[in-house]
């Protein structure tokens, strides 16, 4: 194992040797030794002991609400049942394969959309909890920018739910989309590998955070046009690992699909480069045209 170390340069010196293991969790029952699993989503000292800090205040306060924040939250859920009720989730009709949900038809039958019909996604399955609106886009916003990690858990939640109910096929790893060096750095965490870590803890997966890496620094995809965003990731992903990607199908985590040309370069990557035999995605949202 000490040699796996040695060969593993993106892994911190606090984890543990691999982080091909299951994660262990961010919402205080692990010890403070094993939180350290998590240290190659966090770009800083300054946002560990930010992430640290919202640990300790879930432990010393009772739990509100994530919608409305009011102290009335149901039985081990993050969201009170009037704030459950109104969350947006992503159903039929949708596209069986990139995941797109028809909500101008609500009365159609499942469908592949016209990108899925001549294939261009290079993911297997693609699947969303809930649209990208309301008080969900707020959270997101808020976790991804505002480095408001206690969203973590609730927006978990979400993804739990939408991996069960959705039936995707078990995975063998689970992958967060990374985020390039100088990236993490600022913002200080990456948010998607901290939802991809609890995730695999709640589903009892593995989870790998760096056999994946961006070794081009892209321009935020949301100010690009569709031809601009498929020409901005193309290529921007590296294997840091073959050998534990090959033949195994992969989940790979991140917080908005907006078109998916992140999520399908991330896949094209860990297919042709890594050869993992299939590769199917989830996020927190779904964000529709317009």
């Amino acid at each position: 194992m000490m040699e796996d170390r040695k060969q593993s340069p993106e892994i911190y010196e606090l984890n543990p040797p691999e982080t091909d293991l299951p994660s262990p969790g961010i919402d205080g029952r692990a010890s403070a030794g094993k939180r350290f699993a998590f240290r190659p989503a966090l770009g800083s000292i300054g946002s560990g002991l930010k992430f640290a800090g919202s640990v300790l205040l879930d432990l010393c306060l009772p739990g509100s609400c994530a919608g409305c924040q009011r102290i009335d939250t149901q039985p081990q859920r993050s969201w009170c049942l009037g704030c459950w009720k109104k969350i947006p989730w992503v159903k039929s009709p949708l596209c069986p394969g990139c995941g797109t949900p028809f909500t101008d038809s609500p009365d159609s039958a499942d469908h592949l959309c016209g990108e899925c019909i001549e294939p261009t996604f290079h993911f297997d399955t693609a699947r969303s909890a809930v649209l990208h609106k309301g008080i969900i886009r707020t959270r997101i916003h808020q976790f991804k920018f505002g480095a408001q990690m206690e969203w973590t858990p609730p927006l978990v939640e979400l993804l739990e739910i939408a991996y069960a109910g959705w039936g995707l096929p078990a995975p063998g790893l689970i992958v967060p989309v990374p985020l390039h060096p100088k990236r993490l750095k600022e913002r200080g965490f990456n948010q998607s590998a901290l939802l991809a870590g609890e995730l695999a803890r709640k589903i009892k997966v593995p989870v790998s955070f760096d056999i994946i890496v961006r070794k081009n620094q892209t321009q935020p995809q949301t100010r690009l046009k569709r031809g601009e965003r498929l020409k901005n990731v193309k290529g921007a992903f590296e294997i840091a690992d073959k050998k534990r990607v090959l033949g195994r199908r992969i989940l790979l985590v991140d917080d908005v699909f907006t078109t998916g040309t992140t999520l399908s370069e991330c896949a094209r990557t860990l297919k042709r480069k890594g050869g993992a035999s299939e590769v199917h995605a989830i996020t927190v949202t779904r964000a529709l045209p317009g």
